[in-house]
């Protein structure tokens, strides 16, 4: 019986609501009296929970000339009841939250002096902060977003989708991305190894959604400029493991423009994806493939 009452207390009863809904639910016409004894609770605690039972129409009160009983009703219908009562909750719970952070949002770090405000902020180690806080920077931007990258690991999902909304409102990202094959694609619901040729395809979807996009034989380090106004680098050192790097987020206008205008030195040395394209066509005949 504790196991049925923990999961009771789960769907959001309290502890002695539990006890005297499974009383109810196991006995028949009961009375206070009786309803406590079951459920072995105090008397005087459970009339009140009793009347929004009843209320609620989870049981029903019958009067009769000497005492007043209670009975649960209908199981089927009982636990029907509960569930669009749950779901109405919930619906009611989400537009409370939706109507709270409406009015929250425009209040977020408000209050942050000039003394609190830091124009470096370092990120050590691989982990979800440094994802969050580019994602955060990506639905921050309006105008342009410049890309130096490498793919590695596995593709973040929920990068592609706030990429997809910056191109939406209007913004411009141009990428210089390395020739490599060091990561896993998600392909037909599962993870998989790439290709030269994979690389290109994914590249070229990247593309169709607006992104220009260049490729060097090596990216010397994941930089991003942001508006040129915030840099974010990822320090990479083959020597070093993900948890050992460490990635910076530069708020300083003058490094954006400094970074931009060496961002743009690379890109003009790099290659179009028609480029890179052909040159993956000669290799492939000068070996005879």
């Amino acid at each position: 019986m504790k196991d049925i009452l923990n999961k009771l207390e789960k769907i959001g009863f309290t502890t002695y609501e539990s006890r005297i809904f499974l009383a109810l639910y196991q006995g028949y016409r009961m009375s206070a009296t009786e309803i406590a004894k079951e459920a072995k609770i105090p008397r005087p605690s459970i009339y009140e929970i009793l009347r929004n039972f009843a209320t609620k129409g989870i049981c029903n009160e019958i009067t009769t000339p000497t005492k007043q009983y209670y009975e649960i009703i209908d199981t089927s219908v009982l636990e029907d009841k509960i569930r669009i009562d749950l779901e109405v909750d919930y619906k009611k719970k989400m537009a409370r939250l939706d109507e709270c952070f409406a009015e929250l949002r425009p209040l977020f770090k408000s209050k942050v002096g000039i003394k609190n405000k830091v124009d470096v902020e370092l990120i050590r180690g691989y982990n979800r902060q440094r994802t969050r806080k580019f994602l955060e920077l990506i639905n921050e931007s309006n105008n342009g977003i410049l890309i130096m990258n490498r793919f590695k690991g596995h593709i973040s999902e929920d990068l592609d989708r706030e990429s997809k909304k910056f191109h939406k409102r209007g913004g411009v990202v141009k990428s210089i991305y390395e020739v490599s094959t060091d990561f896993r694609l998600k392909i037909g619901g599962s993870w998989k190894s790439v290709t030269k040729e994979d690389l290109i395809k994914l590249c070229e979807e990247f593309a169709k959604q607006g992104e220009q996009i260049r490729f060097l034989d090596e990216v010397p380090q994941f930089v991003a400029v942001f508006d040129q106004k915030i840099v974010y680098i990822s320090l990479f050192d083959e020597n070093m493991t993900y948890n050992e790097m460490s990635d910076l987020i530069i708020k300083n206008k003058r490094f954006a423009i400094l970074m931009t205008n060496l961002f743009n030195i690379y890109w003009d040395k790099a290659d179009t994806i028609e480029e890179l394209k052909k040159q993956f066509t000669t290799n492939k005949i000068s070996r005879g493939e």
